[in-house]
């Protein structure tokens, strides 16, 4: 993808596709995993949000802020969140657990790589803690005890720091 503003139209386009396609009622389930799994890609290609992951893991969390230079670009990255909560949401519902836990795994990753700032947009979807939860659901039927009790543990405590 480059910076050409027609690059940047096609982008906008096909993220719109995908995001209608993979929002109708009507859409078959696997059909929407398909178009939640491309609007996720689509997402990590972006230029701007790899730049931010590549810059974002050396700094520090209070200095990635800088890193914002517009509100559309800072809702690209919750966008990135949603869609890869969804995503694990929809492998959950297939009965694909292992990909619902590595989706969760990452979709938690993102979102703690998020600015605070951005964090705070009362649209959230979803709550950490919620997200977390339902991850340590996932991992339970998948037999990973362990690891199921440690996140839900750190779900509670997210929930008391509310």
């Amino acid at each position: 993808m480059s910076d050409d503003p027609g690059s940047n139209e096609k982008f906008h386009k096909s993220l719109a596709l995908y995001t209608v396609l993979a929002s109708r009622p009507t859409t078959d389930s696997h059909t929407r995993l398909v178009c939640l799994a491309k609007k996720a890609s689509l997402l990590d290609m972006h230029p701007s949000i790899r730049t931010f992951d590549t810059t974002c893991s050396k700094l520090r969390q209070e200095d990635a802020k800088t890193l914002l230079p517009s509100a559309s670009f800072g809702a690209l990255l919750v966008d990135r969140v949603t869609t890869t909560h969804d995503l694990a949401v929809a492998y959950k519902e297939s009965g694909d657990a292992i990909n619902a836990s590595a989706a969760y795994d990452r979709a938690v990753q993102l979102m703690q790589e998020l600015p605070k700032e951005l964090l705070k947009i009362d649209e959230k979807p979803i709550s950490f803690a919620d997200m977390l939860a339902e991850w340590a659901d996932v991992e339970q039927s998948l037999g990973r005890t362990t690891k199921a009790s440690k996140i839900r543990d750190r779900s509670s405590k997210e929930r008391q720091n509310i």
